[in-house]
């Protein structure tokens, strides 16, 4: 980390300073990583997005109220996204390029005057929530892509009975749900977070870093005795440039090495177990009986580490076992609500590099697409239609997964940023591959 940007969170840390989008970034002597015409978006963003969310919001979403309720009443984990606040040497371009991709499409949609947006960033603005974050963004994310095709778009559309739906792109109406992980799993985010950003503190004036097990979950003492062993552990690793175990009372090993992060290096928390696909099955069933109002509509479920999260054997299965599995849990749905055109199942939760090629799954019941997304998200999204009729809108929704990839460089064209991500780079990311999907 930079010693500006080391000066800036020691400030917010102490209170001296309120977290804002400029600090969340990091500043431009740091971000070595962007072109003259990236830092000059980032004072964009910084604005742009400082005025869709308002300058209250941040500092809520980052470190949300203790008196604040319910554990999925906060945001879980969002200083991960943070460009600054990246662990693994190459991780921050990844991370600013997706913070870019959220003022690009709020920026767009607000320059192209799309109906409903003032009441999507009103909701937005109030309700400093996990499930309304990801709400939003899977709003403003499809109706980005419908546009990038070509297609009209609208925000909170109206239907026929009930409030207003999420999101109409052409002739498809489309309700979202957002499926993020269940109590066990946010207690268990929590702690990893509490965790990460302890080992932070530890970081900021010593070349070191941590790899291996968070320790499993602890309360008070003995997680102050856990935390009080990582500070020994850093200050022998300084004195000896050796590198220094942490063994918790549960034997989960943690490892501090001098030195900067490789890449690749990782923190991996305690596996929880717990029935995300009866979890789903209730939560898309739920949406669709309070949609029948809404005539003809998908159903589309944003998934945050619910059910692709990694220590769960769904999320090891390959893309056609996974479309298959998601098609025979699913698809009986559409047999009970009529209103229903499909459902699709959405996940983007994962990094990698570089990126892997992108696949296709056409199964009998169902469709499946994984993308790689700049610069280092891969999507894997499962489509569930209603097969007897609207192919037309099946094949729309197929052509808008496919091709997400390009949607961000169109917003940056039609904001005045020629060039598109790569321009904004000082290491251009390599070529995107081809597209397998076949398209007459």
């Amino acid at each position: 980390m930079h010693p500006r940007d080391k000066e800036i969170w020691l400030a917010i840390d102490q209170g001296l300073r309120a977290m804002d989008w400029e600090a969340w970034f990091g500043c431009p002597e740091g971000a070595d990583y962007l072109s003259r015409a990236g830092h000059e978006v980032t004072t964009r963003a910084v604005a742009g997005l400082t005025a869709f969310f308002q300058s209250r919001w941040l500092p809520k979403a980052v470190a949300p109220s203790p008196d604040s309720g319910r554990a999925s009443d906060t945001f879980v984990g969002l200083g991960r996204h943070a460009p600054v606040l990246q662990i693994m040497s190459g991780a921050e371009q990844g991370a600013w390029v997706e913070a870019v991709w959220w003022w690009a499409a709020y920026s767009y949609l607000e320059e192209a005057e799309v109906p409903g947006l003032t009441s999507v960033r009103r909701d937005a603005r109030r309700d400093v929530t996990l499930s309304r974050f990801l709400h939003t963004q899977t709003q403003a994310r499809l109706a980005l892509m419908g546009a990038t095709r070509g297609l009209p778009v609208e925000l909170e559309p109206a239907k026929a009975s009930g409030g207003p739906g999420d999101v109409r792109i052409g002739p498809v109406f489309i309700e979202v749900v957002t499926f993020a992980e269940d109590q066990k799993f946010q207690d268990s985010e929590k702690f990893r977070e509490s965790c990460r950003m302890h080992l932070f503190t530890l970081d900021r004036d010593r070349r070191i870093y941590w790899e291996g097990d968070f320790p499993e979950l602890l309360n008070g003492d003995d997680f102050e005795t856990w935390k009080k062993r990582t500070e020994e552990a850093a200050r022998e690793c300084v004195a000896s440039e050796t590198a220094v175990d942490v063994l918790s009372d549960g034997g989960r090993r943690l490892t501090v090495h001098p030195g900067t992060a490789p890449q690749g290096t990782t923190l991996t928390g305690e596996t929880v177990e717990t029935d995300q696909g009866k979890r789903l099955l209730s939560k898309v069933r739920g949406k669709c009986a309070k949609t029948e109002g809404a005539g003809t509509a998908w159903i589309w479920v944003e998934d945050h580490s619910g059910l692709f999260h990694f220590p769960l054997p769904f999320a090891e299965m390959s893309l056609a076992a996974k479309t298959d599995a998601l098609a025979d849990l699913l698809g009986p749905l559409l047999g009970e609500y009529v209103h229903v055109a499909g459902i699709i199942v959405s996940n983007a939760a994962r990094r990698r590099l570089p990126l892997p090629p992108d696949e296709d799954a056409l199964r009998p019941a169902a469709q499946g697409f994984r993308r790689g997304l700049p610069l280092d998200r891969v999507r894997e999204t499962i489509v569930i239609p209603r097969k007897i009729i609207l192919p037309e809108q099946t094949s729309l929704i197929a052509r808008m997964c496919d091709a997400e990839a390009a949607s961000l460089d169109w917003a940056l064209g039609r904001l005045g940023v020629p060039g598109g991500v790569t321009s904004l780079l000082a290491d251009p990311a390599p070529p995107r591959r081809a597209s397998p999907l076949w398209t007459p």
